[in-house]
């Protein structure tokens, strides 16, 4: 009897050890359930899009913004004259400070530009040549 009594206690210490140890690893590499789960990744349509303060949206068909789980963009856009591009690079939100970091490759250089998030919606917003470019990004 105290083989056994013996033998069950310590298969129960050795599951809880195992067990321990699975957790840890687990929490390291999933981090929170908010980045395992990644409730922002989808796709994103353009719902404004202005230029010095003009509208640009309407010479588009579409411009849609997917936020992929493994970390992934890709921009996709049409034109109303049929012109189509693409670009593609990778992604970083901060959903504790509401802002999303793209890094994408231009060229020979690496560009890194980060966002406001504010209600679900991304911003974007640049300067270009001293006129503002502002975009509205909103969940599909």
């Amino acid at each position: 009897m105290k083989k056994i009594f013996a033998a069950l206690v310590s298969a129960v210490a050795l599951l809880a050890a195992l067990f321990g140890l699975a957790a840890c690893d687990t929490e390291k590499e999933l981090g929170s359930l908010e980045d395992f789960s990644r409730p922002y990744a989808g796709v994103y349509a353009c719902e404004e899009l202005t230029f010095a303060g003009e509208d640009k949206l309407a010479s588009f068909d579409y411009i849609r913004l997917e936020l992929q789980y493994g970390g992934g963009f890709t921009v996709k856009y049409r034109t109303k004259g049929g012109n189509a591009g693409s670009l593609e690079g990778k992604y970083r939100m901060d959903t504790d400070r509401g802002e999303v970091t793209f890094t994408a490759a231009q060229g020979l250089r690496t560009v890194t530009r980060t966002y406001p998030v504010s209600g679900g919606s991304i911003l974007i917003e640049e300067n270009l040549l001293g006129r503002l470019l502002f975009a509205k990004f909103k969940p599909e």
